[in-house]
């Protein structure tokens, strides 16, 4: 009996040991932080393509196809749309924020990257709210407040702040494809 144990024992042993010599799942390999301008364009405008997929623009407050989806299942009550609505909101938001996080690498345009993340990341905060308004959460805020709360409003005037002192949307600056955002 004892040796039986000792088998089993000296199999597991063996697996474990070897199981980390077999190949598992692919790891995602980080993209590079942005170096040149170039770089920073196209993440930068991939940030911006994000955000208005998930919310639409901030500044004519328009909405997009989800937000409004969203919009409509927290008016009805209708928490599993809302979670459908939600989930690919926050999966927008995420990508977006991935996108900043390289666009960041290019100095001159750091802090406009670092407040389009706080906006992005206050965005998130904010579909929540609103999910839990569609779920009829007890404890559901007020999905504006809630952005606000988290300090999406400054973060949203610091960015245009720190795009004016950076010189980006100048007349020469080329502007992203989908949204005419000139990063």
């Amino acid at each position: 009996m004892v040796h039986r144990r000792l088998g089993v024992v000296a199999v597991l042993l063996i697996a474990v040991a070897t199981g980390g010599c077999t190949p598992g799942p692919a790891a995602a390999t980080p993209r590079p932080a942005a170096a040149t301008y170039e770089e920073y364009f196209v993440a930068a405008c991939a940030a911006w393509d994000a955000m208005f997929r998930a919310v639409g623009n901030p500044d004519t407050a328009s909405g997009s196809d989800l937000s409004r989806a969203l919009d409509a299942a927290m008016e009805a009550g209708d928490g599993a749309s809302a979670e459908r609505a939600a989930a690919a909101m926050v999966r927008e938001l995420r990508a977006g924020r991935e996108q900043v996080a390289i666009a960041r690498g290019w100095a001159p345009r750091t802090a406009v990257m670092a407040q389009l993340d706080r906006v992005l990341a206050a965005f998130e905060v904010g579909v929540a709210a609103k999910l839990a308004v569609a779920k009829g959460e007890p404890s559901a805020v007020n999905p504006q407040a809630a952005f606000e709360g988290a300090g999406g409003l400054e973060a949203w005037f610091a960015m245009l702040e720190a795009m004016r002192a950076a010189g980006s949307g100048a007349a020469t600056d080329p502007s992203c494809p989908n949204t005419g955002i000139s990063p």
